[in-house]
């Protein structure tokens, strides 16, 4: 028996509301309750048609887990357990083979293997077949060995003929060229987001839609507060499946965005201003400072006329500031 989740799951909006781990959780019990029904059909005191606290506890779940299930209508009560609710969109209802169904299986998959089998043989190579053939030739006449590979590669030959129509030692096609991916626009953008936000946008081109895309737009502009904004998003987005915000509570997305999201964001790291060397820094006096006796320390700098010290510590100071520089530009 298969359990079989429709490929459409992840768009439902039951299924988004969830935290992974709820998500998880309700797969895991779908797969105990489709192996208890298999085994129910063979011994109807195997499984009673539910899965009980004991099955919920094995499979790592917890009574919260499974009332976000029941809430999102993916579970209901059934006897003294619970039993998974087959949603159009989200799975398909596993079905119970009986014994006329899986003999018909049985046979059709030994009747497959064989043909498969026969296929293979069919596909092999003339190469493995001519060796095959000298193997065998050197119990018999060099002459008979060779007529019987011979014939053999002929067949061969005749029967992928036959097969593809071509003959086997063509090139594969070369594979399209990758094409590079477009770059992204902002309404796509908001798109996204819009569909994350776990609450209402406004009906598309009316007033609070037309908000919340401008507000999207003017912080999307800066890549560092997009990235704040993402990150806010996901922490609202678990404090409201953790049930920390009620879902009646949960504003609009222009409300949101002109309001509120700055408070589920990250400080914004503040860039830290680069050091710039001067002839009396601590960088230059540590460097300059075991040298000072060398250099003439006559003259004033109020003047125009520094001291040779002076201009051996601006130099110092100089070459600092071009390194930093240069590395800078690597980076």
């Amino acid at each position: 028996m298969w359990f079989i989740i429709d490929d459409q799951m992840a768009d439902d909006r039951r299924i988004r509301r969830l935290p992974l781990a709820t998500v998880g959780l309700w797969v895991k019990l779908c797969v105990i309750h489709s192996k208890g029904i298999s085994m129910q059909a063979k011994d109807p005191a195997a499984y009673p048609g539910y899965f009980d606290k004991l099955d919920l506890k094995d499979a790592g779940g917890t009574m919260k887990q499974l009332q976000q299930l029941i809430d999102m209508g993916l579970m209901e009560e059934r006897g003294g357990g619970w039993r998974p609710v087959y949603a159009e969109g989200i799975c398909k209802e596993p079905k119970t083979l009986t014994e006329e169904q899986r003999e018909a299986r049985r046979k059709a998959g030994s009747k497959g293997g064989r043909r498969k089998a026969a296929n293979q043989k069919a596909k092999q190579p003339s190469s493995n077949l001519l060796a095959n053939s000298q193997a065998n030739g050197e119990q018999n006449s060099g002459e008979t060995g060779s007529e019987t590979s011979s014939k053999l590669l002929e067949d061969s030959q005749a029967k992928t003929w036959h097969k593809t129509d071509t003959y086997t030692d063509i090139p594969s096609p070369t594979p399209p060229a990758s094409i590079s991916k477009q770059t992204d626009t902002p309404d796509a953008g908001f798109d996204r987001f819009a569909e994350a936000y776990p609450g209402s946008v406004g009906a598309k081109g009316r007033k609070t839609e037309a908000e919340a895309r401008a507000l999207y737009a003017a912080i999307a502009g800066n890549p560092v507060e997009l990235t704040r904004l993402q990150t806010a998003l996901r922490r609202y987005k678990s404090a409201v499946n953790d049930g920390q915000i009620r879902s009646g509570h949960i504003p609009r997305l222009n409300t949101w965005l002109r309001d509120q999201w700055e408070t589920w964001a990250p400080e914004p790291i503040t860039p830290t201003r680069q050091h710039k060397h001067t002839w009396n820094c601590e960088h230059v006096h540590q460097l300059m400072d075991p040298h000072e006796d060398e250099y003439d320390h006559t003259g004033s700098l109020r003047d125009g006329h520094p001291s040779e010290w002076w201009k051996a510590c601006q130099a110092c100071a100089d070459e600092l500031n071009n390194q930093q520089e240069t590395s800078k530009e690597k980076q």
